[in-house]
């Protein structure tokens, strides 16, 4: 059987190529797709992002990385998505992303998260499971 394959890529060589070249796509492919790509939130690219926070209450703007802001979120017993994070100078929690769509998919991102550990699924946690459990 695998004689009559070689003696026909010997015959057809172009199509072996394409085959070859075919096998070669879905590896790459296969690899972008279940590596997460670019998109992995907890890349240590996106992780080292500076993100903006605006302090209403002084008006004072900061950038502070992505994975710091995560870890702030993460150590709150409760996410209240009017409770920002501590302004330093007054010690009020009037901290908020500048974009208020990433500010409201972060905390809806740990909550799902949250709530997946507390259910028993957290299967699919970050950092290939290494999850701390919530605080009580």
């Amino acid at each position: 059987m695998i004689d009559k394959v070689r003696e026909w890529l010997a015959k057809n060589p172009s199509t072996g190529w394409v085959l070859a070249l075919l096998i070669a796509v879905a590896s790459v492919g296969l690899y972008y797709f279940r590596s997460g790509g670019e998109s992995d939130v907890y890349s240590p690219e996106s992780m080292r992002e500076e993100l903006t926070v605006r302090f209403t209450d002084t008006g004072e703007t900061i950038k502070i990385p992505r994975g710091r802001l995560d870890r702030m979120l993460r150590d709150r017993k409760t996410l209240d998505p009017a409770e920002g994070i501590t302004n330093p100078a007054t010690g009020k929690p009037t901290g908020f992303l500048v974009d208020e769509d990433e500010w409201s998919g972060m905390l809806n991102r740990i909550k799902t998260e949250r709530d997946a550990f507390r259910s028993g699924q957290a299967g699919s946690a970050p950092l290939g499971g290494a999850t701390t459990a919530p605080p009580k």
